[in-house]
C-alpha cells in the first residue's frame, strides 16, 4: 500500500518589511491614580508593524509627569520587547501544525521570551553606558542585580555572554515571574485561549522559511523549544534554552502548562502561584 504525506497547508504569504511608528498618548491624573494598564508598545503581525507609545501629559501633578518620564526613558526596552515578537512571529503565528494545547503554550512562552529579551537589552545597556538603564520594571532590576553579582563572582568579561547556565536560569526565572504577575492581572489569558482555539487573525508570514531552518527544528511537542529562545546580544548570539539547567526549563514548562489549563478551563483549579527559583 502506498502512503502519502498530508499536503502542507497553503499559506497566504505576503512579505511586508517591519515598520516602526510612534504614537503620542495623553496621560491624565486619573489614569495614574487608578493604575490603569497602559501599553507602552504593541506589535501588529497582520501589518508587520511596531507601534511605540510616547506619553505626554497636560497635568502639573508630579506623579503623572514622573509616570510619563519613566516610561519614555525606557522606550529602548519596549522596542526590544516588540521586536522580539516580530522576529519570532514565524514561530508563534504560523502554528497550524501544532495541537491546541501546544499552540497555547507557544502563545504563553511568546509572552515570556519578550521580557527575557528586555533583560538582555538592559545588561547590554549597562555595558555600553556603565550605568543601569532607567526603568521601573522590577523584574529587570532583579535580574540585573543577580546577573551582575554572578559576573563579579565568576570574573566574567563584558559584554556578557548569556550562554552561561546561571545567567540563563536567572533570565528565565525573572521573565517567568513577570509573566505570572501579568497573568494575575488578567493579561494574556484571551491571547492564550485564542491560540488554543486557533483563532489567529494573522494572514501574512514575513520570513522565507527556506532561510529559517530552525522553523523545522522547533518541535515543542518533543520539548524542542530552543529556536524560540535564540537572542542576539552585544557579545553575539545566545540560546537561553540550550544554556539553562534542566531544572529551570522544567519549572518553566510546568508553569506554562498550568497557565494554559487555567485559560482553557477557568472553572477548574489548575494554576497555583509558585516560585520559579
Amino acid at each position: 500500500m502506498r502512503h502519502t504525506l498530508p499536503k502542507e497547508k497553503k499559506l497566504d504569504k505576503k512579505i511586508i518589511e517591519l515598520s516602526i511608528k510612534t504614537d503620542t498618548v495623553i496621560i491624565t491624573d486619573e489614569i495614574v491614580k487608578e493604575n490603569r494598564p497602559v501599553a507602552s508598545g504593541v506589535y501588529l503581525p497582520n501589518s508587520n508593524k511596531i507601534i511605540l507609545k510616547y506619553f505626554k501629559t497636560n497635568s502639573t501633578n508630579n506623579k503623572t509627569q514622573q509616570f510619563c518620564a519613566i516610561n519614555n526613558n525606557q522606550l529602548r526596552l519596549t522596542l526590544r520587547h516588540e521586536k522580539e515578537h516580530a522576529i519570532k512571529s514565524y514561530l508563534t503565528k504560523d502554528t497550524w501544525r501544532h495541537p491546541p494545547m501546544t499552540r497555547g503554550a507557544i502563545a504563553a512562552q511568546n509572552e515570556i521570551i519578550a521580557p527575557a529579551a528586555e533583560i538582555i537589552e538592559a545588561l547590554d545597556y549597562k555595558y555600553e553606558k556603565g550605568v543601569s538603564i532607567p526603568t521601573n520594571r522590577l523584574f529587570i532590576k532583579k535580574a540585573e542585580k543577580q546577573i551582575t553579582e554572578i559576573a563579579t563572582k565568576q570574573n566574567l568579561t563584558w559584554p556578557l555572554d548569556f550562554n552561561n547556565q546561571q545567567i540563563a536560569d536567572i533570565i528565565i526565572e525573572c521573565a517567568t515571574e513577570h509573566f505570572l504577575k501579568e497573568i494575575s492581572r488578567g493579561i494574556y489569558k484571551t491571547t492564550i485561549l485564542n491560540a488554543v482555539q486557533n483563532k489567529s487573525t494573522n494572514k501574512f508570514f514575513f520570513y522565507d522559511l527556506h532561510n529559517k531552518p530552525d522553523y523545522w527544528t522547533f518541535i515543542p511537542e518533543q520539548g524542542k523549544w530552543a529556536p524560540l529562545w535564540q537572542f542576539t546580544s552585544k557579545n553575539g548570539n545566545a540560546n537561553i534554552w540550550n544554556a539553562a539547567s534542566q531544572t529551570q526549563k522544567q519549572k518553566l514548562l510546568n508553569t506554562v502548562d498550568s497557565v494554559v489549563c487555567q485559560s482553557v478551563q477557568p472553572n477548574l483549579v489548575f494554576f497555583t502561584n509558585q516560585k520559579t527559583h
